[in-house]
């Protein structure tokens, strides 16, 4: 790279990068492969009523129909955070405080076992 002088740069060209953002998408595929071999898009392709149009459906229809157990979801939990953390940047109680919400949105059920 030559400057207007003539003279070489030893300067790179900086490079612009898209850093991928993390969806709740992201978070529900991740239990859904490990736990389920399956993702949202073949989810939906098997239930195309399951959808915010039908007014029939709830997500607790999804949520049940994919439930995990206590371990699972504790696994899935530890990885989602630690995630959130590294996507945000923030620091760790930062990031959890931010990721409850989230949490909300993505968690799986948890199969309940009648003793």
């Amino acid at each position: 790279m030559e400057h207007e002088h003539g003279k070489k740069s030893s300067k790179k060209p900086a490079r612009v990068m898209k850093k991928k953002q993390l969806t709740e998408g992201d978070l529900i595929n991740w239990w859904l492969e490990k736990y389920h071999n399956t993702n949202l898009e073949e989810v939906f392709k098997l239930h195309p009523d399951w959808t915010d149009d039908n007014p029939d459906y709830n997500s607790l229809m999804f949520y049940e129909a994919y439930q995990c157990t206590q371990e699972q979801h504790d696994e899935w939990k530890a990885w989602a955070s630690e995630t959130y953390r590294k996507f945000t940047g923030l620091n760790k109680k930062a990031a959890e405080r931010g990721f409850c919400y989230i949490y909300l949105n993505t968690a799986p059920m948890i199969i309940l076992i009648n003793k």
